[in-house]
Protein backbone atom coordinates (compact mmCIF):
# COMPACT_ATOMS: atom_id res chain seq x y z
CA UNK A 1 0.00 0.00 0.00
CA UNK A 2 1.22 3.62 -1.04
CA UNK A 3 1.39 6.10 2.02
CA UNK A 4 1.71 9.83 0.46
CA UNK A 5 2.18 12.86 1.71
CA UNK A 6 2.10 16.38 0.80
CA UNK A 7 4.78 18.91 1.99
CA UNK A 8 3.93 22.74 1.09
CA UNK A 9 7.42 24.06 0.97
CA UNK A 10 7.45 28.23 1.67
CA UNK A 11 10.44 30.40 2.10
CA UNK A 12 10.33 31.17 5.45
CA UNK A 13 10.52 34.66 7.43
CA UNK A 14 12.57 36.43 10.55
CA UNK A 15 8.55 37.66 10.90
CA UNK A 16 6.71 34.76 13.37
CA UNK A 17 3.28 35.59 12.25
CA UNK A 18 4.22 34.87 8.10
CA UNK A 19 5.24 31.38 9.24
CA UNK A 20 1.93 30.30 10.81
CA UNK A 21 0.43 31.95 8.23
CA UNK A 22 2.06 28.78 6.18
CA UNK A 23 0.90 26.40 9.09
CA UNK A 24 -2.24 27.73 9.15
CA UNK A 25 -2.87 27.19 5.52
CA UNK A 26 -1.42 23.70 5.99
CA UNK A 27 -3.96 22.66 8.50
CA UNK A 28 -6.82 23.40 5.84
CA UNK A 29 -5.15 22.24 3.23
CA UNK A 30 -5.35 18.77 5.23
CA UNK A 31 -8.94 18.97 5.75
CA UNK A 32 -9.79 18.98 2.69
CA UNK A 33 -7.29 16.54 1.26
CA UNK A 34 -7.82 13.53 3.79
CA UNK A 35 -8.96 10.97 1.22
CA UNK A 36 -5.88 12.22 -0.82
CA UNK A 37 -3.19 12.15 1.54
CA UNK A 38 -1.88 10.42 4.44
CA UNK A 39 -0.06 13.22 5.47
CA UNK A 40 -0.25 16.93 5.11
CA UNK A 41 2.94 19.19 6.55
CA UNK A 42 4.54 22.51 5.81
CA UNK A 43 8.49 22.85 5.52
CA UNK A 44 10.35 26.06 5.01
CA UNK A 45 13.42 26.81 2.71
CA UNK A 46 15.52 28.82 5.13
CA UNK A 47 15.01 31.27 7.99
CA UNK A 48 12.22 29.32 9.72
CA UNK A 49 11.92 25.68 10.82
CA UNK A 50 10.86 23.05 9.97
CA UNK A 51 13.46 23.21 7.43
CA UNK A 52 12.55 20.50 4.49
CA UNK A 53 15.14 17.88 4.59
CA UNK A 54 14.09 17.24 8.71
CA UNK A 55 10.29 17.27 7.45
CA UNK A 56 11.11 14.40 4.51
CA UNK A 57 12.72 12.52 6.81
CA UNK A 58 10.20 12.25 9.04
CA UNK A 59 7.46 11.83 6.13
CA UNK A 60 9.43 8.70 5.22
CA UNK A 61 10.17 7.47 9.05
CA UNK A 62 6.16 7.69 9.16
CA UNK A 63 5.99 5.11 6.62
CA UNK A 64 5.07 7.55 3.61
CA UNK A 65 6.58 6.04 0.50
CA UNK A 66 5.12 8.75 -2.04
CA UNK A 67 6.16 12.36 -0.83
CA UNK A 68 4.71 15.03 -3.13
CA UNK A 69 6.74 18.97 -2.81
CA UNK A 70 4.62 21.86 -3.76
CA UNK A 71 6.89 24.73 -4.11
CA UNK A 72 4.66 27.92 -2.53
CA UNK A 73 6.09 30.28 -4.34
CA UNK A 74 5.12 32.50 -7.05
CA UNK A 75 8.07 32.89 -9.35
CA UNK A 76 10.29 30.63 -10.64
CA UNK A 77 13.58 31.89 -8.94
CA UNK A 78 16.85 30.38 -8.09
CA UNK A 79 14.78 28.92 -4.88
CA UNK A 80 12.74 26.99 -7.03
CA UNK A 81 14.99 26.14 -10.13
CA UNK A 82 17.65 25.30 -8.33
CA UNK A 83 17.75 25.05 -4.33
CA UNK A 84 14.74 23.06 -4.17
CA UNK A 85 15.47 20.78 -6.72
CA UNK A 86 19.17 20.06 -5.29
CA UNK A 87 17.78 19.08 -2.09
CA UNK A 88 14.95 16.48 -3.58
CA UNK A 89 17.73 15.20 -5.44
CA UNK A 90 19.59 14.63 -2.22
CA UNK A 91 16.44 13.22 -0.51
CA UNK A 92 16.02 10.72 -3.20
CA UNK A 93 19.90 9.62 -2.40
CA UNK A 94 18.89 9.21 1.13
CA UNK A 95 15.58 7.19 0.61
CA UNK A 96 15.79 5.86 -2.73
CA UNK A 97 12.95 3.74 -1.52
CA UNK A 98 10.92 6.97 -1.71
CA UNK A 99 8.99 8.31 -5.29
CA UNK A 100 9.49 12.02 -5.12
CA UNK A 101 7.65 15.01 -6.88
CA UNK A 102 8.62 18.67 -7.06
CA UNK A 103 5.47 20.41 -8.46
CA UNK A 104 5.96 23.84 -10.16
CA UNK A 105 5.41 26.71 -7.79
CA UNK A 106 2.25 27.90 -6.95
CA UNK A 107 2.18 30.95 -8.96
CA UNK A 108 2.76 28.81 -11.96
CA UNK A 109 -1.04 27.53 -11.66
CA UNK A 110 -2.93 27.98 -14.77
CA UNK A 111 -5.98 28.98 -12.36
CA UNK A 112 -3.77 31.94 -11.12
CA UNK A 113 -4.66 35.13 -13.14
CA UNK A 114 -8.17 34.10 -12.60
CA UNK A 115 -7.35 34.30 -8.44
CA UNK A 116 -5.76 37.75 -9.01
CA UNK A 117 -8.64 39.25 -10.95
CA UNK A 118 -11.35 37.13 -7.87
CA UNK A 119 -8.82 38.66 -5.18
CA UNK A 120 -8.36 42.09 -6.47
CA UNK A 121 -12.26 42.67 -7.37
CA UNK A 122 -13.24 41.16 -3.64
CA UNK A 123 -15.86 44.03 -2.05
CA UNK A 124 -16.58 44.69 1.74
CA UNK A 125 -12.84 44.94 2.62
CA UNK A 126 -13.33 48.25 4.88
CA UNK A 127 -10.40 48.27 7.71
CA UNK A 128 -7.54 45.92 8.86
CA UNK A 129 -9.47 44.97 11.94
CA UNK A 130 -8.72 41.40 11.18
CA UNK A 131 -4.97 42.01 11.49
CA UNK A 132 -3.96 41.08 7.45
CA UNK A 133 -1.26 42.64 5.79
CA UNK A 134 -1.54 44.43 2.81
CA UNK A 135 -5.46 45.01 2.93
CA UNK A 136 -5.99 48.85 3.14
CA UNK A 137 -9.39 50.96 3.24
CA UNK A 138 -10.36 52.41 0.07
CA UNK A 139 -8.87 56.16 1.67
CA UNK A 140 -5.57 54.68 2.30
CA UNK A 141 -5.25 53.10 -2.01
CA UNK A 142 -4.55 56.69 -3.30
CA UNK A 143 -0.94 56.65 -5.18
CA UNK A 144 1.42 58.45 -4.23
Amino acid sequence: MTHEALIILAHGSRRKESNSEVAALTKKVERLSADKYNAVAWAFLELAEPALPKVIDTCVAQGMSRITVLPYFLNSGNHVTEDIPAIIKAARDRHPGCDFTLTRCIGMDANMPELILKHAKRQGISDLSDGSPGISTRSQRRLR
